[in-house]
């Protein structure tokens, strides 16, 4: 009987931890601030916001200046529904595109749409100080590079 009772606190155990390790790596905070890219056209000015919504749920707004008007924007969220992350992008298309957070680590996500035109695949990731986003399609490929401009 105490074998039977020692094993099962130990799957117990077991399953706890891999759940809080699960969270940990579901947990997008680096994302957060507000970014401004470094490697943009001469002219243009691209910014991208984070904030936190919940542990759940993140919220995004890009936009791109051109001598101070406005010439693109968008709202993005990632959020998880049930057990899957799903990267939400609001203003690009008339309804908003959904990619399919395929994976995800400390530090970065990769997200995919193979049905959008472009980008069918979208990576963020922390390289030191700077967050870097790379969007592409089969041969097309563009990199965002920002530096957090709240710290």
């Amino acid at each position: 009987m105490k074998i039977r009772t020692t094993f099962f606190v130990f799957l117990g155990i077991l399953f706890l931890s891999f759940e809080t390790s699960n969270q940990d790596q579901e947990n997008f905070d680096w994302l957060l601030g507000k970014w401004t890219r470094v490697n943009d056209k001469p002219g243009n000015a691209t910014f991208e916001n984070w904030s936190k919504k919940s542990s759940l749920e993140y919220i995004g707004l890009g936009c791109t200046l051109a001598d101070k008007d406005t010439v693109f924007k968008e709202h993005m969220r990632l959020y998880k529904n049930k057990s899957q992350w799903v990267f939400e992008v609001v203003g690009v298309n008339p309804k908003p595109t959904n990619f399919l957070v395929t994976n995800i680590s400390t530090d970065s996500f990769v997200c995919e749409n193979p049905e959008n035109d472009f980008p069918k695949k979208i990576k963020y990731f922390k390289q030191g100080k700077s967050l870097i986003a790379h969007i592409s399609a089969e041969t097309q490929k563009i990199e965002f590079q920002f530096i957090n401009s709240t710290q």
